[in-house]
């Protein structure tokens, strides 16, 4: 029923951004959804539509300053965090992928505590712009859920990055997942959590600012 429901929001949603998207940006007030849901779709619309103008922006200044190529995955594992205290770092992965009209790489470490994990993944998709979109839609969207299995919804961190939390409560594992620069996927997960507050701990152990102006 809710994946029907996050379906049917979506549809909605991409419907009125196509449809408005030439449109001038403005300030949307904040709608109820609840008492309003047609004005609430449309303000979900007029905010992806603005985080997307935003961030095509964004790419279009890095092509100008011949900034083309996403990072190196060893430059990117320079970013992922100290292993957070009690727990051990495994051997860090990551890899770089060029292709004509696309670049992309990934950095990623995972902690060990017993049999507990942190798994930390930082992605560039610097030229591949359509799959940061797509990476990011459910915060850009403006969702939040709650139900007995879990409870999700926007975040905002270092005032200006945005991003999506998640605490699954039968799991007792947390997530959290920003978006960087219009440029930067950042994943922090972990198990054995009573709530996602460690986990955005650990989020703000990396250096979001310097990301952000990369």
């Amino acid at each position: 029923m809710k994946k029907f429901l996050i379906c049917g929001i979506a549809l909605g949603v991409l419907l009125i951004t196509s449809c408005g998207g030439g449109k001038k940006e403005e300030e949307t007030p904040e709608v109820n959804i609840k008492t309003n849901p047609f004005a609430a779709l449309e303000k979900m619309g007029n905010d992806m539509q603005a985080s997307q103008n935003k961030g095509e922006e964004a790419m279009k200044k890095r092509r100008e300053r011949g900034d083309t190529l996403a990072m190196p995955y060893a430059e990117l594992q320079k970013f992922l965090p100290a292993a957070p205290a009690g727990y051990t770092a495994e051997e860090p992965g990551g890899n770089t992928i060029n292709m004509p009209g696309a670049s992309y790489s990934n950095a990623e470490v995972k902690f060990k505590k017993g049999d507990d994990y942190v798994k930390v993944v930082i992605m560039d998709y610097n030229q591949a712009y359509g799959m940061y979109t797509a990476a990011t839609a459910m915060w850009a969207m403006g969702l939040s859920v709650d139900s007995p299995e879990e409870k999700a919804g926007g975040v905002k961190l270092d005032g200006n990055i945005g991003g999506w939390e998640v605490y699954r409560k039968k799991a007792k594992s947390a997530a959290v997942t920003l978006g960087v620069g219009s440029r930067f996927w950042v994943s922090v997960e972990a198990s054995n959590q009573e709530s996602s507050e460690n986990v955005k701990n650990i989020v703000k152990t990396i250096d979001l600012k310097k990301l952000s102006e990369l």
